[in-house]
């Protein structure tokens, strides 16, 4: 049986649409649906209470945690995580059926469903990644992993965290010398809205990224500025004073960079 754990915070505008793509797939297995809810003040959760097969409470901090909450409430033999604001393609579910049955984890296309020059620019960013699978390193987005139930509990699941939990599961995989596969087949479409401030976003990443391999600051991957809000000094501690005007000096460069692409986009 293949589980499909949806973590879900106010996500009323678009859980209705993911859980419906879900609903219509036909793989050759049996699946289940286990959205987690993380208290949402919204409808999110009457919703989901309508159309998944199990709604369960998030206990464990971060969007992490509630992957991991969801696999401890999960049947199946198979994971399949995704978000709430995605759309899954038509075979999704017997793509990872079919890829299970050989390796221990997958992935595929995460494809915004609003093309744009932003848009684009985050999905020919992220394409890159596939050179480190060279080195059998497989960096697989929250919003479309498949794992082995067995793999995922020998390497610990989600940490809980919220910012890079998709890299750090990754990195587990890795280190554990999983078999994973990319399949071009294993498609999902997921919400534009994090491509609008496009430059928000890579400080949010460049953000988690610091505190997680040079700061070793993890609660920072808890709490973190929102993505709107994100800017360059958040990326940078307080320090003595050559640091603090090099950083400053970075702050202005970075300021002056966003005018530019603020012009151009």
């Amino acid at each position: 049986m293949i589980s499909v754990i949806l973590p879900a915070l106010n996500e009323e505008l678009g859980i209705e649409a993911c859980l419906r793509s879900i609903s219509e797939q036909n793989p050759s297995e049996e699946y289940e649906v286990v959205v987690v809810d993380g208290g949402s003040q919204d409808r999110t959760a009457s919703i989901a209470c309508e159309l998944a097969d199990k709604v369960v409470i998030q206990k464990s901090p971060g969007i992490g945690g509630a992957r991991r909450d969801g696999a401890k409430a999960a049947s199946g033999d198979k994971l399949a995580f995704t978000d709430a604001d995605t759309i899954v393609s038509e075979g999704w579910l017997e793509a990872i059926s079919s890829n299970l049955d050989r390796y221990d984890a997958s992935t595929g296309p995460v494809v915004y469903q609003d093309q744009g020059v932003k848009s684009e620019l985050i999905q020919r960013w992220r394409s890159m990644y596939r050179i480190f699978y060279l080195s059998n390193f497989y960096y697989i987005l929250g919003s479309n992993m498949a794992v082995r139930a067995g793999t995922y509990r020998q390497i610990g699941g989600h940490s809980d965290i919220s910012l890079l939990d998709d890299y750090d599961l990754s990195l587990k995989l890795f280190r554990d010398k999983a078999r994973v596969r990319h399949d071009p087949n294993q498609v999902v479409y997921t919400s534009s809205r994090r491509a609008e401030r496009l430059l928000a976003y890579a400080f949010t990443v460049a953000f988690g990224h610091y505190h997680y391999s040079i700061s070793g600051d993890h609660t920072r991957l808890l709490r973190y500025p929102k993505t709107e809000e994100m800017r360059l000094r958040d990326l940078i501690p307080a320090s003595p004073e050559p640091v603090r005007n090099l950083r400053s000096s970075l702050e202005a460069a970075g300021e002056s960079f966003q005018i530019r692409i603020r012009r151009i986009i």
